[in-house]
């Protein structure tokens, strides 16, 4: 379970924490040449009952996956981690 939780926080961190996106239109004429314009957008605000919704679909999700393949943790010769899962399939995600 832990392990699930640092993949999560490892995929949240890598994000982009940009705030606004950048957006470049150009367009070309045969008298004026190449004219860009830059704009930027700003992202909608965000709604934490969403996000809480989300959030409680997403633990439900993981709870139901390792509930379904029971993982286990094993080492190899070279002491690598390795996970052993109850049911086939549940390296891919499978949770049914």
């Amino acid at each position: 379970m832990k392990i699930l939780y640092a993949i999560a926080v490892l995929a949240l961190a890598s994000s982009s924490a940009q705030a606004w996106q950048v957006v470049e239109r150009c367009t070309f004429s045969k008298f004026y040449g190449r004219t860009c314009t830059t704009s930027y957008l700003e992202d909608p605000p965000r709604n934490e009952a969403q996000d809480r919704e989300d959030e409680k679909a997403r633990r439900a999700s993981i709870e139901k996956w390792e509930a379904f393949c029971k993982p286990q943790r094993t080492y190899d010769r070279e002491g690598v981690v390795r996970l052993v899962y109850a049911k086939k399939g549940c390296e891919f995600g499978r949770s049914e």
